[in-house]
């Protein structure tokens, strides 16, 4: 009994780590919020709005009362920076383009994901930071964005998103200003 009694205790002491663990890596994790065509693991402590003003959809993400990222979903999306994408990244029939602005006060980050296929629609991250703390909570947010797919058959579809998200790591990185090893346009 006192050893069963010293496992539980072991156990119960051990039950936070992987929360905090998670923030660093949540391109790891499954996704916990799904928009259409793709999907987010969103960071302890932050919530998500969603509204549809018309034939589009923004889904907010939220810390602390701060908006940390917009994602806009719809056909018509703001156009790129001008200049040459910071980031390029790709997929089967996705390439998504990383600009960040530096703005008195702050940067801009803007993300653009584009789809050869007909249906998907445009997405466009949009996130603005003024200092450290607001830089990793955009990092930890992008970390957990992926693309998904719909598979389709003659009564249904589903929507299937990676385990894993494939650009996370490199986004995260991205943002947080760290040099990442390998390169970013895959």
């Amino acid at each position: 009994m006192k050893d069963l009694r010293r496992y539980f205790c072991f156990a119960a002491a051990l039950i936070p780590l992987p929360s905090l663990a998670q923030e660093s890596n949540l391109w790891s994790y499954s996704c916990d919020h799904f928009l259409h065509g793709s999907c987010l693991r969103i960071p302890h402590g932050m919530s998500v709005s969603y509204e549809a003003p018309a034939d589009f959809g923004l889904h907010r993400v939220h810390s602390d009362g701060r908006e940390v990222v917009m994602v806009y979903e719809g056909d018509a999306p703001s156009r790129p920076p001008a200049g040459v994408p910071d980031v390029t990244l790709g997929m089967p029939g996705h390439l998504l383009h990383a600009f960040k602005v530096r703005e008195a006060g702050g940067v801009r980050y803007d993300l653009h994901v584009s789809s050869s296929v007909s249906d998907a629609m445009s997405l466009h991250l949009t996130g603005q930071t003024t200092n450290a703390a607001e830089q990793a909570a955009l990092a930890a947010v992008l970390g957990g964005f992926r693309i998904c797919s719909f598979k389709r058959s003659r009564t249904a579809q589903r929507l299937v998103c990676p385990r894993r998200s494939a650009w996370g790591q490199a986004l995260s990185a991205w943002v947080a200003d760290e040099v990442v090893e390998k390169p970013l346009a895959e």
